[in-house]
Protein backbone atom coordinates (compact mmCIF):
# COMPACT_ATOMS: atom_id res chain seq x y z
CA UNK A 1 0.00 0.00 0.00
CA UNK A 2 1.35 3.41 -0.91
CA UNK A 3 0.33 6.47 1.04
CA UNK A 4 -2.78 7.03 3.05
CA UNK A 5 -5.03 7.95 0.14
CA UNK A 6 -6.50 4.45 0.01
CA UNK A 7 -7.72 4.81 3.57
CA UNK A 8 -10.86 6.89 3.53
CA UNK A 9 -12.08 8.90 6.49
CA UNK A 10 -15.22 7.32 7.90
CA UNK A 11 -17.74 7.92 10.66
CA UNK A 12 -18.49 4.25 11.38
CA UNK A 13 -17.13 0.77 10.56
CA UNK A 14 -17.75 -0.74 7.15
CA UNK A 15 -20.93 -2.66 6.29
CA UNK A 16 -21.32 -5.96 8.05
CA UNK A 17 -19.41 -5.04 11.20
CA UNK A 18 -21.48 -5.74 14.31
CA UNK A 19 -22.18 -2.97 16.78
CA UNK A 20 -20.33 -3.89 19.97
CA UNK A 21 -19.69 -2.55 23.46
CA UNK A 22 -21.50 0.66 24.49
CA UNK A 23 -24.07 -1.27 26.54
CA UNK A 24 -23.91 1.40 29.24
CA UNK A 25 -24.60 4.14 26.69
CA UNK A 26 -27.43 2.25 24.98
CA UNK A 27 -29.02 1.43 28.33
CA UNK A 28 -28.72 5.09 29.31
CA UNK A 29 -30.80 6.14 26.31
CA UNK A 30 -33.23 3.22 26.33
CA UNK A 31 -34.08 3.80 30.01
CA UNK A 32 -35.01 7.40 29.26
CA UNK A 33 -36.99 6.42 26.17
CA UNK A 34 -38.93 3.74 28.05
CA UNK A 35 -40.13 6.49 30.35
CA UNK A 36 -41.01 8.61 27.34
CA UNK A 37 -42.83 5.75 25.58
CA UNK A 38 -44.97 5.34 28.69
CA UNK A 39 -46.03 8.96 28.27
CA UNK A 40 -44.07 10.24 31.26
CA UNK A 41 -41.53 13.12 31.54
CA UNK A 42 -37.96 11.93 30.91
CA UNK A 43 -34.97 12.80 33.12
CA UNK A 44 -31.89 14.69 31.86
CA UNK A 45 -33.12 15.05 28.29
CA UNK A 46 -29.94 16.73 26.98
CA UNK A 47 -27.53 13.80 26.68
CA UNK A 48 -24.01 14.55 25.45
CA UNK A 49 -21.64 11.75 24.42
CA UNK A 50 -18.06 12.92 24.00
CA UNK A 51 -14.63 11.44 23.37
CA UNK A 52 -11.51 11.69 21.26
CA UNK A 53 -11.41 11.17 17.51
CA UNK A 54 -12.31 7.64 16.42
CA UNK A 55 -13.93 6.51 19.68
CA UNK A 56 -17.21 5.58 17.99
CA UNK A 57 -19.47 8.56 18.74
CA UNK A 58 -21.00 8.63 15.27
CA UNK A 59 -21.26 4.85 15.27
CA UNK A 60 -23.27 5.07 18.50
CA UNK A 61 -25.69 7.64 17.08
CA UNK A 62 -26.14 5.64 13.88
CA UNK A 63 -26.90 2.56 15.97
CA UNK A 64 -29.45 4.46 18.05
CA UNK A 65 -31.09 5.59 14.82
CA UNK A 66 -31.20 1.99 13.58
CA UNK A 67 -32.73 0.84 16.87
CA UNK A 68 -35.57 3.34 16.95
CA UNK A 69 -36.26 4.83 13.54
CA UNK A 70 -39.26 3.37 11.72
CA UNK A 71 -40.53 1.51 14.77
CA UNK A 72 -43.19 4.00 15.86
CA UNK A 73 -45.99 1.66 14.79
CA UNK A 74 -44.34 -1.37 16.41
CA UNK A 75 -43.35 -0.02 19.81
CA UNK A 76 -45.74 -0.87 22.61
CA UNK A 77 -46.79 2.07 24.73
CA UNK A 78 -48.82 5.23 24.36
CA UNK A 79 -45.95 7.32 22.90
CA UNK A 80 -43.59 5.41 20.57
CA UNK A 81 -40.28 6.90 19.43
CA UNK A 82 -39.69 8.96 16.30
CA UNK A 83 -36.12 9.85 15.33
CA UNK A 84 -34.24 12.63 13.52
CA UNK A 85 -30.45 12.61 13.15
CA UNK A 86 -28.12 15.10 11.47
CA UNK A 87 -24.35 15.35 11.24
CA UNK A 88 -23.11 18.95 11.46
CA UNK A 89 -19.76 18.14 9.84
CA UNK A 90 -19.35 20.60 6.96
CA UNK A 91 -18.01 18.04 4.51
CA UNK A 92 -20.71 15.45 5.18
CA UNK A 93 -23.61 17.89 5.40
CA UNK A 94 -22.53 20.60 2.99
CA UNK A 95 -26.14 21.60 2.23
CA UNK A 96 -26.54 22.83 5.81
CA UNK A 97 -23.62 25.26 5.49
CA UNK A 98 -22.80 28.33 3.42
CA UNK A 99 -19.47 30.12 3.70
CA UNK A 100 -18.80 28.58 7.14
CA UNK A 101 -22.20 29.67 8.42
CA UNK A 102 -24.82 27.15 9.51
CA UNK A 103 -28.06 27.53 7.57
CA UNK A 104 -30.29 27.38 10.60
CA UNK A 105 -33.59 27.35 8.74
CA UNK A 106 -32.42 24.45 6.57
CA UNK A 107 -31.40 22.49 9.66
CA UNK A 108 -34.84 22.99 11.22
CA UNK A 109 -36.57 21.96 7.98
CA UNK A 110 -34.44 18.81 7.67
CA UNK A 111 -35.21 17.74 11.24
CA UNK A 112 -38.90 18.48 10.62
CA UNK A 113 -38.95 16.44 7.43
CA UNK A 114 -37.38 13.40 9.10
CA UNK A 115 -39.85 13.45 11.98
CA UNK A 116 -42.87 14.25 9.82
CA UNK A 117 -42.23 11.27 7.53
CA UNK A 118 -42.55 8.96 10.54
CA UNK A 119 -45.80 10.68 11.50
CA UNK A 120 -47.19 10.30 8.00
CA UNK A 121 -47.25 14.06 7.58
CA UNK A 122 -45.38 16.69 5.59
CA UNK A 123 -43.48 19.90 6.26
CA UNK A 124 -45.68 22.99 5.86
CA UNK A 125 -44.81 25.78 3.43
CA UNK A 126 -44.04 28.84 5.51
CA UNK A 127 -43.19 30.92 2.48
CA UNK A 128 -39.88 31.85 0.98
CA UNK A 129 -39.35 34.80 3.32
CA UNK A 130 -39.88 32.93 6.58
CA UNK A 131 -37.06 33.72 8.99
CA UNK A 132 -34.97 31.16 10.81
CA UNK A 133 -36.76 32.15 14.01
CA UNK A 134 -40.16 31.64 12.33
CA UNK A 135 -39.13 28.13 11.24
CA UNK A 136 -37.86 27.30 14.72
CA UNK A 137 -41.00 28.58 16.43
CA UNK A 138 -43.27 26.59 14.12
CA UNK A 139 -41.17 23.44 14.48
CA UNK A 140 -41.10 23.66 18.27
CA UNK A 141 -44.86 24.13 18.37
CA UNK A 142 -45.44 21.08 16.14
CA UNK A 143 -42.98 18.80 17.99
CA UNK A 144 -44.43 19.88 21.34
CA UNK A 145 -47.92 18.93 20.14
CA UNK A 146 -46.71 15.53 18.91
CA UNK A 147 -44.81 14.86 22.14
CA UNK A 148 -47.75 15.88 24.33
CA UNK A 149 -50.12 13.27 22.94
CA UNK A 150 -48.69 10.82 20.44
CA UNK A 151 -44.93 10.16 20.32
CA UNK A 152 -41.53 10.52 22.00
CA UNK A 153 -39.21 12.51 19.70
CA UNK A 154 -35.50 11.61 19.72
CA UNK A 155 -33.38 14.36 18.08
CA UNK A 156 -29.67 13.64 17.53
CA UNK A 157 -26.97 16.02 16.32
CA UNK A 158 -23.50 14.65 15.58
CA UNK A 159 -20.24 16.66 15.48
CA UNK A 160 -21.80 19.39 17.60
CA UNK A 161 -18.35 20.49 18.77
CA UNK A 162 -17.60 21.66 15.21
CA UNK A 163 -20.47 24.12 15.56
CA UNK A 164 -19.14 25.32 18.91
CA UNK A 165 -15.69 25.81 17.40
CA UNK A 166 -16.55 27.24 13.98
CA UNK A 167 -19.87 29.03 14.43
CA UNK A 168 -20.67 29.43 18.10
CA UNK A 169 -23.31 32.09 17.37
CA UNK A 170 -25.39 29.38 15.71
CA UNK A 171 -24.71 27.01 18.63
CA UNK A 172 -26.22 29.47 21.09
CA UNK A 173 -29.07 30.21 18.65
CA UNK A 174 -29.94 26.49 18.54
CA UNK A 175 -29.75 26.33 22.32
CA UNK A 176 -32.19 29.23 22.70
CA UNK A 177 -34.63 28.56 19.86
CA UNK A 178 -34.64 24.77 19.69
CA UNK A 179 -32.99 22.90 22.56
CA UNK A 180 -34.29 24.91 25.52
CA UNK A 181 -37.85 25.21 24.25
CA UNK A 182 -38.19 21.47 23.67
CA UNK A 183 -36.06 20.33 26.61
CA UNK A 184 -38.30 22.09 29.17
CA UNK A 185 -41.16 19.80 28.16
CA UNK A 186 -39.09 16.77 29.28
CA UNK A 187 -40.86 14.91 26.48
CA UNK A 188 -38.20 15.36 23.77
CA UNK A 189 -34.84 13.59 24.14
CA UNK A 190 -31.76 15.23 22.64
CA UNK A 191 -28.58 13.23 22.03
CA UNK A 192 -25.48 15.17 21.01
CA UNK A 193 -22.00 13.92 20.14
CA UNK A 194 -18.65 15.66 19.86
CA UNK A 195 -14.98 15.42 20.74
CA UNK A 196 -15.29 17.94 23.55
CA UNK A 197 -17.34 17.82 26.73
CA UNK A 198 -20.07 20.15 25.39
CA UNK A 199 -20.26 22.13 28.62
CA UNK A 200 -20.84 25.53 27.04
CA UNK A 201 -24.58 25.65 27.48
CA UNK A 202 -25.63 29.10 28.68
CA UNK A 203 -29.31 28.71 29.49
CA UNK A 204 -30.22 27.44 32.93
CA UNK A 205 -33.10 25.21 31.81
CA UNK A 206 -30.68 23.42 29.45
CA UNK A 207 -27.77 23.15 31.90
CA UNK A 208 -29.94 21.54 34.59
CA UNK A 209 -30.95 18.80 32.13
CA UNK A 210 -27.49 17.96 30.75
CA UNK A 211 -26.18 14.39 31.06
CA UNK A 212 -22.47 14.14 30.10
CA UNK A 213 -20.87 10.81 29.28
CA UNK A 214 -17.35 10.14 27.97
CA UNK A 215 -16.80 7.21 25.60
CA UNK A 216 -13.92 4.95 26.60
CA UNK A 217 -11.64 2.85 24.42
CA UNK A 218 -12.36 -0.81 23.68
CA UNK A 219 -10.94 -3.72 25.62
CA UNK A 220 -9.19 -6.59 23.86
CA UNK A 221 -12.34 -8.73 23.84
CA UNK A 222 -14.40 -5.92 22.32
CA UNK A 223 -11.85 -5.37 19.55
CA UNK A 224 -12.27 -9.05 18.70
CA UNK A 225 -16.06 -8.79 18.70
CA UNK A 226 -15.93 -5.70 16.48
CA UNK A 227 -13.87 -7.55 13.85
CA UNK A 228 -15.01 -11.14 14.36
CA UNK A 229 -11.43 -11.98 15.30
CA UNK A 230 -10.02 -14.92 17.23
CA UNK A 231 -8.51 -14.28 20.64
CA UNK A 232 -4.94 -14.34 19.27
CA UNK A 233 -5.82 -11.84 16.52
CA UNK A 234 -7.78 -9.74 19.00
CA UNK A 235 -4.62 -9.50 21.10
CA UNK A 236 -2.51 -8.46 18.09
CA UNK A 237 -5.00 -5.81 16.96
CA UNK A 238 -5.35 -4.46 20.48
CA UNK A 239 -1.56 -4.15 20.79
CA UNK A 240 -1.39 -2.19 17.54
CA UNK A 241 -4.52 -0.03 18.05
CA UNK A 242 -4.37 0.44 21.85
CA UNK A 243 -8.12 -0.17 22.05
CA UNK A 244 -8.93 2.66 19.62
CA UNK A 245 -12.07 1.40 17.80
CA UNK A 246 -11.49 3.13 14.46
CA UNK A 247 -7.79 2.23 14.23
CA UNK A 248 -8.58 -1.41 15.00
CA UNK A 249 -11.30 -1.47 12.34
CA UNK A 250 -9.02 0.09 9.71
CA UNK A 251 -6.25 -2.39 10.50
CA UNK A 252 -8.64 -5.32 10.43
CA UNK A 253 -10.12 -4.25 7.10
CA UNK A 254 -6.70 -3.90 5.47
CA UNK A 255 -5.57 -7.28 6.81
CA UNK A 256 -8.71 -8.91 5.42
CA UNK A 257 -8.00 -7.31 2.03
CA UNK A 258 -4.61 -9.01 2.12
CA UNK A 259 -6.33 -12.35 2.57
CA UNK A 260 -5.67 -12.77 6.28
CA UNK A 261 -8.35 -14.69 8.17
CA UNK A 262 -8.88 -12.81 11.43
CA UNK A 263 -10.77 -15.78 12.80
CA UNK A 264 -7.71 -18.01 12.58
CA UNK A 265 -5.83 -19.04 15.71
CA UNK A 266 -2.31 -18.70 14.26
CA UNK A 267 -2.06 -14.96 14.81
CA UNK A 268 1.21 -13.10 15.19
CA UNK A 269 2.18 -9.46 15.17
CA UNK A 270 4.88 -10.47 12.67
CA UNK A 271 2.11 -11.20 10.13
CA UNK A 272 1.19 -7.53 10.07
CA UNK A 273 3.43 -5.74 7.60
CA UNK A 274 5.17 -2.79 9.29
CA UNK A 275 4.27 -0.62 6.32
CA UNK A 276 0.57 -1.39 6.71
CA UNK A 277 0.51 -0.65 10.42
CA UNK A 278 2.53 2.52 9.83
CA UNK A 279 0.15 3.65 7.10
CA UNK A 280 -2.90 3.17 9.28
CA UNK A 281 -1.25 5.06 12.15
CA UNK A 282 -0.27 7.89 9.81
CA UNK A 283 -3.84 8.10 8.53
CA UNK A 284 -5.32 8.20 12.03
CA UNK A 285 -2.86 10.87 13.15
CA UNK A 286 -3.63 12.94 10.05
CA UNK A 287 -7.38 12.72 10.69
CA UNK A 288 -6.98 13.49 14.40
CA UNK A 289 -5.03 16.66 13.54
CA UNK A 290 -7.50 17.74 10.85
CA UNK A 291 -8.71 21.26 11.52
CA UNK A 292 -5.61 22.23 13.48
CA UNK A 293 -3.66 25.10 11.98
CA UNK A 294 -0.97 23.57 9.75
CA UNK A 295 1.78 25.61 11.37
CA UNK A 296 1.08 23.85 14.68
CA UNK A 297 1.30 20.26 13.44
CA UNK A 298 5.01 20.08 14.15
CA UNK A 299 4.24 21.01 17.77
CA UNK A 300 1.12 18.89 18.22
CA UNK A 301 2.81 15.59 17.44
CA UNK A 302 5.66 15.82 19.97
CA UNK A 303 3.52 17.60 22.58
CA UNK A 304 1.06 14.71 22.48
CA UNK A 305 3.76 12.34 23.78
CA UNK A 306 3.71 14.07 27.16
CA UNK A 307 1.32 12.67 29.74
CA UNK A 308 0.47 16.18 30.91
CA UNK A 309 1.25 19.64 29.69
CA UNK A 310 1.42 23.19 30.95
CA UNK A 311 3.13 26.37 29.82
CA UNK A 312 6.46 25.48 31.45
CA UNK A 313 6.70 21.96 30.03
CA UNK A 314 5.67 23.13 26.56
CA UNK A 315 8.25 25.91 26.63
CA UNK A 316 10.97 23.43 27.63
CA UNK A 317 9.97 21.08 24.82
CA UNK A 318 9.90 23.81 22.17
CA UNK A 319 13.23 25.32 23.21
CA UNK A 320 15.06 22.02 23.76
CA UNK A 321 13.99 20.65 20.38
CA UNK A 322 14.31 23.94 18.49
CA UNK A 323 10.65 23.90 17.46
CA UNK A 324 10.22 27.66 17.75
CA UNK A 325 11.78 30.90 18.85
CA UNK A 326 13.38 30.99 22.28
CA UNK A 327 12.42 33.40 25.05
CA UNK A 328 8.77 33.68 24.11
CA UNK A 329 6.34 34.77 26.82
CA UNK A 330 3.69 32.70 28.56
CA UNK A 331 0.97 34.13 26.32
CA UNK A 332 2.60 32.59 23.23
CA UNK A 333 2.58 29.09 24.73
CA UNK A 334 -0.90 29.56 26.16
CA UNK A 335 -2.20 30.33 22.65
CA UNK A 336 -0.66 27.07 21.41
CA UNK A 337 -2.27 25.13 24.24
CA UNK A 338 -5.63 26.79 23.56
CA UNK A 339 -5.38 25.86 19.88
CA UNK A 340 -4.67 22.22 20.77
CA UNK A 341 -7.49 22.26 23.29
CA UNK A 342 -9.92 23.74 20.75
CA UNK A 343 -9.20 20.76 18.48
CA UNK A 344 -9.70 18.40 21.44
CA UNK A 345 -6.11 17.21 21.34
CA UNK A 346 -5.74 18.36 24.95
CA UNK A 347 -8.24 18.25 27.80
CA UNK A 348 -8.11 20.23 31.03
CA UNK A 349 -7.76 18.07 34.15
CA UNK A 350 -9.64 19.92 36.87
CA UNK A 351 -7.99 18.19 39.85
CA UNK A 352 -4.42 18.19 38.58
CA UNK A 353 -4.65 21.68 37.02
CA UNK A 354 -2.83 20.56 33.86
CA UNK A 355 -3.72 19.72 30.26
CA UNK A 356 -3.71 16.07 29.20
CA UNK A 357 -3.90 14.39 25.79
CA UNK A 358 -6.46 11.62 25.50
CA UNK A 359 -4.43 8.56 26.60
CA UNK A 360 -5.40 6.42 23.61
CA UNK A 361 -4.66 9.17 21.07
CA UNK A 362 -1.37 9.77 22.89
CA UNK A 363 -0.50 6.10 22.50
CA UNK A 364 -1.32 6.21 18.78
CA UNK A 365 0.70 9.38 18.19
CA UNK A 366 3.58 7.89 20.16
CA UNK A 367 3.50 4.68 18.10
CA UNK A 368 3.38 6.75 14.90
CA UNK A 369 6.41 8.87 15.88
CA UNK A 370 8.31 5.80 17.08
CA UNK A 371 7.80 4.09 13.71
CA UNK A 372 8.15 7.04 11.36
CA UNK A 373 10.49 9.44 13.19
CA UNK A 374 12.46 7.53 15.83
CA UNK A 375 15.00 10.31 16.32
CA UNK A 376 12.22 12.79 17.12
CA UNK A 377 10.52 10.24 19.39
CA UNK A 378 13.71 9.83 21.43
CA UNK A 379 14.43 13.57 21.46
CA UNK A 380 10.97 14.33 22.88
CA UNK A 381 11.40 11.85 25.72
CA UNK A 382 14.91 13.15 26.49
CA UNK A 383 13.63 16.72 26.62
CA UNK A 384 10.69 15.78 28.82
CA UNK A 385 12.91 13.75 31.14
CA UNK A 386 15.29 16.65 31.49
CA UNK A 387 12.43 19.06 32.26
CA UNK A 388 10.90 16.90 35.00
CA UNK A 389 14.30 16.14 36.52
CA UNK A 390 15.13 19.84 36.72
CA UNK A 391 11.73 20.69 38.19
CA UNK A 392 12.00 18.02 40.86
CA UNK A 393 15.41 19.33 41.85
CA UNK A 394 14.00 22.86 42.20
CA UNK A 395 10.72 21.78 43.81
CA UNK A 396 11.55 18.69 45.91
CA UNK A 397 8.18 18.76 47.67
CA UNK A 398 6.43 17.99 44.36
CA UNK A 399 7.61 14.39 44.41
CA UNK A 400 4.26 12.92 43.35
CA UNK A 401 4.01 15.36 40.44
CA UNK A 402 7.39 14.90 38.77
CA UNK A 403 8.75 11.49 39.76
CA UNK A 404 6.13 9.39 37.90
CA UNK A 405 6.92 11.39 34.73
CA UNK A 406 10.68 10.86 35.18
CA UNK A 407 10.03 7.15 35.50
CA UNK A 408 7.75 7.13 32.44
CA UNK A 409 10.24 8.88 30.14
CA UNK A 410 13.16 6.77 31.40
CA UNK A 411 11.24 3.60 30.53
CA UNK A 412 10.27 4.89 27.08
CA UNK A 413 13.89 5.76 26.33
CA UNK A 414 15.23 2.45 27.62
CA UNK A 415 13.03 0.61 25.11
CA UNK A 416 14.49 2.30 22.02
CA UNK A 417 17.83 3.94 22.78
CA UNK A 418 20.78 2.19 21.07
CA UNK A 419 22.63 -0.39 23.14
CA UNK A 420 25.20 1.27 25.36
CA UNK A 421 23.18 4.50 25.51
CA UNK A 422 20.11 3.15 27.27
CA UNK A 423 19.42 5.00 30.51
CA UNK A 424 18.65 2.82 33.52
CA UNK A 425 15.92 4.16 35.76
CA UNK A 426 17.16 1.89 38.56
CA UNK A 427 20.52 3.66 38.59
CA UNK A 428 18.86 7.08 38.64
CA UNK A 429 16.52 5.98 41.44
CA UNK A 430 19.35 4.63 43.60
CA UNK A 431 21.29 7.89 43.24
CA UNK A 432 18.14 9.92 43.88
CA UNK A 433 17.52 8.09 47.16
CA UNK A 434 21.16 8.55 48.14
CA UNK A 435 21.64 12.19 47.20
CA UNK A 436 18.27 13.91 47.38
CA UNK A 437 17.35 16.02 50.41
CA UNK A 438 15.23 14.43 53.13
CA UNK A 439 11.47 14.53 52.63
CA UNK A 440 8.72 14.20 55.19
CA UNK A 441 6.55 11.10 55.33
CA UNK A 442 3.61 12.98 53.81
CA UNK A 443 5.50 13.58 50.54
CA UNK A 444 6.31 9.89 50.24
CA UNK A 445 2.71 8.96 51.01
CA UNK A 446 1.50 11.31 48.26
CA UNK A 447 3.85 9.53 45.86
CA UNK A 448 2.48 6.13 46.89
CA UNK A 449 -1.08 7.33 46.30
CA UNK A 450 -0.21 8.85 42.94
CA UNK A 451 1.43 5.61 41.79
CA UNK A 452 -1.51 3.52 43.00
CA UNK A 453 -3.69 5.46 40.55
CA UNK A 454 -1.16 5.16 37.71
CA UNK A 455 -2.28 2.04 35.86
CA UNK A 456 -0.20 2.99 32.82
CA UNK A 457 3.11 2.93 34.71
CA UNK A 458 2.12 -0.26 36.48
CA UNK A 459 1.62 -2.00 33.12
CA UNK A 460 4.53 -0.36 31.31
CA UNK A 461 7.26 -0.99 33.88
CA UNK A 462 6.06 -3.47 36.52
CA UNK A 463 9.50 -4.12 38.06
CA UNK A 464 10.45 -0.46 38.35
CA UNK A 465 6.96 0.33 39.58
CA UNK A 466 7.14 -2.24 42.41
CA UNK A 467 10.61 -1.01 43.39
CA UNK A 468 9.54 2.63 43.68
CA UNK A 469 6.28 1.85 45.48
CA UNK A 470 8.11 -0.38 47.98
CA UNK A 471 10.80 2.23 48.72
CA UNK A 472 8.22 5.03 48.96
CA UNK A 473 6.01 3.02 51.32
CA UNK A 474 8.99 2.35 53.58
CA UNK A 475 9.81 6.05 53.79
CA UNK A 476 6.15 7.00 54.22
CA UNK A 477 6.03 4.85 57.37
CA UNK A 478 9.05 6.54 58.91
CA UNK A 479 7.98 9.28 61.26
Amino acid sequence: MNGTSKLQARKAPGPGRPFVNRKVEIDRISTKLKTGIAGEPMPLVVTCFWGAYGMGKSWLLLHLEDLYKGRALEDPGPCPVIVARLDLDQERSASLWHENELQRGKLIQELWMQLALQMGEGVPDLGGRASDEHWAEAFVQQVTEWAASAVTPLIMLDTLDALVRQNDTSFYWLEEHLVERLAITDRVLFVFAGRGELRRWERFQVRRRVDLHRLSSFREQEIGEELGASRPWSRVLYQLAFGHPLTAELLGTQLEKQGIDLGAEDASIDKVEPGLAGEVLAHVVEEALEGLEESLHHLARPASLLRWLNVESLRALVEDLGLGEANRGDAYYMRIIEALQAQHLLYWHTNKKVYEPDPVLRALLSAYLERAHLDRFLAVHRAALSFHDRRLEKQPSYLSTFLPEIMYHYVQLSRREPAGQRPAFGDWWAQFLRDSPPRDAASWQELVEALEDDQELMALAPEEYKMVVSDAETRAQQR
